[in-house]
């Protein structure tokens, strides 16, 4: 049996990008963070809420769309709809080790995680996590380069 291929077809790799999820209010980080993502490669999908976050990787959660499992999440440790908190427990109970950035309010206490894929950090520290996770989880370089890269979804752009 002959295998064809349209390789010519394939985007080239450049075109390529893990894709982040985000989901805070305050806009100044926000903004912040998501030029540390941008710089490094990364498509950031902004959500306005937990529960818009969670609609969006549901197929990731249900296990019906493993390839769909984005490259990092950042969110409020409180947030409305659903907080981070509740988010990263979920996840971890579900053996989904997604790399997430929890940003606690000012003054909320930080607890500490063993989970090295899980930092929880105030605004001020938030954009140097994500930067240390970011370049901890280099760009994909195609849309099938699953296997050794934790289920990350690449973008086109």
């Amino acid at each position: 049996m002959m295998v064809k291929t349209n390789s010519h077809l394939l985007p080239r790799d450049d075109q390529w990008r893990p894709v982040a999820y985000v989901t805070m209010q305050d806009s100044a980080t926000r903004a912040r963070i998501v030029a540390v993502l941008e710089r490094g490669g990364w498509a950031v999908i902004s959500q306005p809420t937990g529960f818009h976050l969670i609609q969006a990787i549901a197929g990731v959660i249900e296990g019906h769309q493993p390839w769909l499992r984005p490259g990092m999440i950042v969110v409020d440790a409180r947030s409305r709809g659903c907080s981070g908190t509740t988010i990263a427990g979920g996840l971890r109970d579900l053996g989904i080790a997604i790399p997430i950035v929890l940003v606690a309010a000012p003054g909320e206490a930080l607890p500490v995680s063993p989970d090295t894929t899980l930092r929880i950090v105030d605004a001020d520290a938030a954009a140097t996590a994500v930067a240390e996770l970011a370049g901890a989880r280099a760009p994909a370089t195609q849309p099938d380069d699953v296997g050794g890269r934790g289920g990350v979804v690449a973008a086109r752009t």
